[in-house]
């Protein structure tokens, strides 16, 4: 007699028989099978009181583990929504869904974390969880990040009842032009760009756009931070799937950024693109000198105060980069390697939802298939230490698999070449530094990747 993965009963059990009492697997068997039963039954106790879900408050809490702590980036809040006795039901949830409802209360399906950008579902959309287009929307964004990435039955049950309350809406300006309603659209799209379907995230952010032309026409308020999460939608989306844009840097004024003048040493070339800027459009030059600044910014300690009036002026910095570099024009294929390489380490330089979410390993993929396609050009001759700069750069933010072994086999292959440039960890870092480098935030995963090739 087998049991289900969760019985609707207490009273279902495994029967082992034992012929041998020195029989170790069998007595493994039973003990397994003791603790499995105890904690569903637990599981269904917390469920029935409702203390199946907790709130994750934002303290620095030392106690968590650091398996815990990385999965406190998925939803972010600031301090003040998270006071005792506040009660939101964007950080409290008992939800429909039974792959939702049987998570472990140790591993909270969503939680909180103190960063800036898109500071919380609640200060973003001004909307309780009542709108039944941002709920849905939201319960399928968790849904998602459950079943890490793959679409289900209740998936596309949620998908259907967020996409037939936007159409109901879009139907009437005044209706669609609201906070929520541009925020159930964007996690649509959201999960769309994942899931690589262009026309998708073409289509809804094209009804952005209406809904912003709707906004401006009716002089409707948009509050910093849906415009925000609006850009990096838009720009994420085009990055992931090439989708039009409907925005860039230049768009909102909130996200003006212009290079501070007191700190002009900042806004300089790395020294290992200053010998082959002849290589680089003058456009891309600059970006890089926004970069290295950017870098300069990270090894300080203004990431870690993250406090609201300089994380704002870093993302208006970022989001400035980062919208120029994917427009700029492609001039040779040494150049578009480095497009990419510039956009992967803007975006690893700054906080750590930006470093854990799915941008970095698309990015290392598509710069891995470009120096794929022109690691047989004879400008790499007199570029090694650059090569050496891009394959490191590709390989440490590359996710396990075949994307991390692609590079792998790139620095095997060109092995006789690099050899004479460094043996050694120390020779290779003073290359490193050349280009743009942060020991903060690139230091532990290089070395990393490079002990793991030096095997």
């Amino acid at each position: 007699m087998s049991t289900h993965n969760e019985p609707n009963t207490d009273t279902e059990f495994l029967f082992i028989p034992i012929k041998n009492s020195n029989d170790r697997t069998t007595k493994r068997l039973a003990r397994s099978h003791a603790v499995a039963h105890g904690l569903r039954s637990k599981r269904r106790l917390q469920q029935s009181s409702g203390h199946n879900f907790h709130v994750i408050r934002p303290a620095n809490n030392k106690s968590h583990s650091a398996s815990t702590a990385k999965k406190n980036e998925a939803l972010i809040a600031p301090p003040a929504s998270l006071a005792v006795g506040f009660s939101d039901p964007f950080q409290m949830m008992a939800a429909e869904s039974p792959i939702l409802r049987f998570q472990p209360p140790t591993e909270p399906v969503f939680s909180v974390a103190d960063e800036l950008v898109l500071l919380n579902f609640r200060s973003v959309l001004r909307k309780e969880l009542d709108d039944n287009a941002l709920l849905s929307a939201v319960m399928l964004t968790f849904l998602f990040t459950v079943t890490a990435g793959m679409t289900s039955r209740e998936c596309l049950e949620y998908q259907n009842k967020a996409l037939s309350s936007i159409r109901q809406r879009m139907s009437s300006p005044d209706k669609a032009a609201t906070e929520s309603t541009i925020g159930a659209i964007l996690l649509l799209a959201g999960i769309e760009a994942r899931l690589r379907m262009p026309r998708q995230v073409q289509l809804h952010m094209g009804a952005i756009q209406h809904i912003l032309d709707v906004c401006q026409r009716k002089r409707v308020y948009l509050s910093d931070d849906i415009k925000r999460a609006i850009f990096w939608s838009d720009l994420n989306g085009s990055v992931m799937t090439g989708s039009s844009r409907i925005v860039d840097h230049t768009t909102f004024s909130e996200l003006q950024w212009k290079r501070d003048p007191s700190h002009p040493d900042f806004f300089t070339l790395p020294p290992g693109f200053q010998s082959r800027s002849y290589l680089l459009d003058q456009d891309f030059v600059e970006i890089l000198k926004d970069i290295f600044a950017l870098q300069c910014i990270r090894d300080t300690e203004i990431l870690d105060k993250e406090e609201a009036m300089p994380m704002a002026h870093i993302d208006n910095h970022q989001a400035s980069i980062q919208s120029r570099l994917v427009s700029l024009p492609v001039c040779s294929p040494i150049s578009e390697c480095c497009h990419q390489a510039a956009y992967l380490c803007s975006t690893m330089l700054r906080c750590k939802i930006w470093r854990t979410s799915t941008i970095p390993s698309h990015l290392s993929l598509q710069l891995l298939c470009k120096i794929q396609s022109a690691i047989n050009s004879p400008v790499w001759d007199d570029s090694l230490d650059l090569l050496a700069w891009l394959l490191h750069i590709g390989g440490a933010f590359a996710p396990a698999g075949s994307i991390r072994q692609g590079y792998v086999q790139l620095l095997h292959l060109n092995h006789s070449r690099l050899r004479w440039l460094y043996t050694s960890w120390a020779e290779l870092l003073l290359i490193l530094k050349q280009f743009i480098w942060s020991d903060e935030a690139f230091l532990s995963q290089v070395q990393a990747f490079w002990e793991e090739n030096s095997l």
